[in-house]
């Protein structure tokens, strides 16, 4: 005996059979549960980053304006450490040196081969604490989590007898944490 099925009714089977397929599937049963825990941790260590803005002083006239005083200029230092981190932020000599020590280093602009003009750069608005090269010189501080900006305050010496030019320097500034 030969059974005719027509279309209509094969498509109607098919999708019978796939949504009790479905069905079954979706009707699980669990037997129990247990439950646990998951440890997550990261560990954070001390870190720091600086950086700083350049220190112009403008015009320099040794013989007028700046005869008996001497020429001012300020910069920023910012630096950014992980909460209760200990720095250290110090200034070096510079690139123009002359004689002096790590403390108190004697700071010199250049225009070129021996023209000099003396500067100094200060951890003060007074201008009484000369930012050195070493930990009593240098500037502490304790990380908070965000920036912290610091002035450093420059003086050109009044006075001096300086030759015609652009005098520049470079400074290194570190922070140690």
């Amino acid at each position: 005996m030969k059974t005719k099925f027509n279309q209509s009714t094969l498509k109607l089977t098919i999708v019978s059979a796939m949504v009790i397929g479905s069905a079954a599937l979706s009707v699980c049963t669990y037997a129990g549960s247990s439950t646990s825990t998951m440890n997550v941790s990261v560990s954070v260590g001390y870190s720091c980053s600086m950086d700083s803005s350049p220190m112009a002083f403008g015009a320099y006239d040794g013989f007028v304006a700046n005869a008996s005083t001497a020429l001012e200029a300020t910069a920023t230092v910012v630096s950014t450490c992980t909460s209760g981190a200990a720095a250290l932020i110090t200034m070096n000599a510079g690139a123009s040196a002359g004689s002096g020590s790590a403390d108190a280093p004697v700071r010199r602009m250049t225009a070129g081969a021996g023209k000099y003009l003396v500067y100094k750069v200060y951890s003060d608005v007074a201008r009484g604490t000369v930012w050195g090269n070493t930990s009593p010189t240098g500037v502490a501080l304790t990380g908070t989590g965000v920036s912290q900006t610091l002035t450093a305050y420059g003086s050109v010496l009044a006075a001096q007898p300086a030759a015609q030019g652009v005098y520049s320097d470079q400074l290194g500034v570190t922070i140690t944490y």
